[in-house]
């Protein structure tokens, strides 16, 4: 029977330890502790490469970047190891697997394209149980084109040859455990456009199925993420910078994201308006990142819009610091649904769930002090209030047309949360008339203090439920 692998850390070490200090000597390479057969047969076979005039070359990006991988493609509880290499002639990739005495022997060889291999990734794409190799070759800078690998014992076959492609993601859009490849292409011409073409397994080789539009205003993708719609189904959310209207630039300001899904049998953007050619409801400038917010497996996107900020002076205005994010999700056939609205704090690391009876009825100020120990840093929440008999429809006036400056208005402390982090940050957090809010920070401290006047009539309770901290959920694949 062949046997485990049971040295892959050492054997990583070795492959590492090769690559970096360019070893050729066989007496460097068995002054290494001998250990077994298992071992000793992939270090000869390895070391037989270099030896021919070859180095590794180790995937340049993603989650496999290792020179030797250890996958177990073809299902059976023992790993192949997957090895990176170049040399004058090129790139190859060698798959080598145990023998039934424990021995590593080469299965199958990939000759490489271009000049470098970008990235690597193990999937289930012809449905019988087994891993296939899907290569991302780098052709030239900025250039590169996707293949895909069935390798089984003395054999490998081609499933998609290369093709050129922007961004590329594995995804299982119909739900049925077997992964699909969709390559995103960026076309500024007005016969292709930007698009994105899916790719099943069908008789044996990866077929081009459908194909959906891209925003035609999209003019780089930052990122990609596998996630699902509201009712559940499963989608790919593509997020990029947008062409600037006024100066027909790409803007690291302005961001959308396109969705695809599958409706009916066909690879559809659900977010793209038709007459605009653009995912017109999903563009925003740039704040805050779409994500998981509630981490229920549904991707939010958010809808970015001004708040009122009182100035020092007493002057209420439409603030370039304060945002409210409204946190939408989209179904399978584009129909947007909100999740919630927050004042999202980003650089003190929280976030307020905020109430619809609140919205454009306060105004936000930020005051930060540090000396000696004490570092504070808070953010104080003021109700608009009219001065005259006129009033609400002064500030319903004001809201519509989005007025820089609010008249007639007054603004009311009735709330401020602080973070503290100096050392002295739980002696401060209870002064004058704070409540201590629970958070699992180690080093932080956040605080609560309600005016008595409190207009919205909430407790430290309430506000301990609206307050969230900002954990990392970051999703580039």
């Amino acid at each position: 029977m062949r046997r485990k692998l049971g040295m892959l850390g050492l054997l990583l070490c070795l492959a590492a330890l090769l690559c970096a200090c360019n070893l050729r000597s066989g007496d460097d390479l068995y002054a290494l502790p001998r250990t077994s057969v298992e071992y000793d047969s992939l270090r000869d076979a390895l070391q037989g490469l270099l030896d021919g005039g070859m180095e590794y070359a180790a995937p340049l990006s993603g989650s496999n970047t290792q020179p030797v991988q250890d996958v177990d493609l073809d299902g059976d509880g023992i790993g192949e190891a997957v090895a990176f290499f170049k040399d004058g002639s090129g790139l190859q990739v060698y798959v080598f697997r145990q023998n039934e005495e424990g021995e590593y022997q080469e299965m199958a060889q990939i000759t490489g394209q271009g000049i470098a291999v970008n990235s690597v990734a193990y999937s289930q794409l012809d449905g019988e149980g087994n891993r296939e190799i899907v290569l991302s070759w780098q052709i030239s800078s900025g250039v590169y084109a996707l293949s895909a690998y069935s390798v089984r014992e003395g054999s490998c076959t081609v499933l998609l040859e290369p093709r050129n492609y922007t961004k590329y993601a594995v995804v299982d859009l119909d739900s049925d455990g077997q992964d699909e490849l969709i390559l995103l292409q960026m076309d500024a011409s007005d016969v292709g456009g930007n698009r994105a073409e899916y790719y099943t397994y069908q008789d044996g080789v990866m077929a081009l199925q459908s194909e959906a539009y891209l925003s035609s205003d999209l003019s780089v993708i930052d990122r990609t993420r596998a996630s699902t719609l509201f009712g559940g189904e499963n989608a790919l959310y593509v997020t990029g910078y947008a062409t600037d209207e006024e100066t027909g630039e790409a803007s690291t300001r302005i961001q959308l994201t396109d969705i695809l899904a599958l409706r009916g049998d066909g690879l559809v953007n659900i977010t793209r308006d038709e007459t605009a050619a653009s995912s017109v409801r999903t563009r925003r400038r740039v704040y805050v990142a779409d994500q998981d917010l509630d981490g229920d497996g549904v991707w939010e996107i958010p809808d970015i819009s001004g708040m009122y900020e009182r100035l020092e002076g007493g002057q209420v205005v439409l603030s370039d610091t304060f945002y409210l994010i409204t946190w939408c999700r989209y179904d399978i056939n584009g129909g947007r649904h909100v999740l919630c609205s927050t004042y999202y704090n980003s650089s003190d690391g929280w976030y307020l769930v905020i109430p619809n009876s609140w919205r454009n009825r306060i105004a936000l100020a930020r005051s930060d002090y540090s000396e000696g120990v004490t570092v504070e840093r808070s953010i104080q929440f003021y109700v608009l209030k009219q001065v005259d008999s006129t009033a609400e429809s002064t500030l319903e006036e004001s809201e519509t047309l989005g007025a820089s400056v609010l008249t007639n208005t007054t603004a009311e402390l009735f709330m401020t949360i602080c973070k503290n982090t100096g050392t002295d940050r739980l002696t401060r957090s209870v002064q004058g008339g704070r409540t201590v809010l629970n958070t699992s920070a180690e080093d932080t401290v956040y605080s609560v203090r309600l005016e008595e006047d409190n207009w919205f009539h909430w407790t430290p309770e309430k506000v301990q439920q609206a307050l969230h901290i900002i954990t990392t959920n970051w999703f580039n694949d």
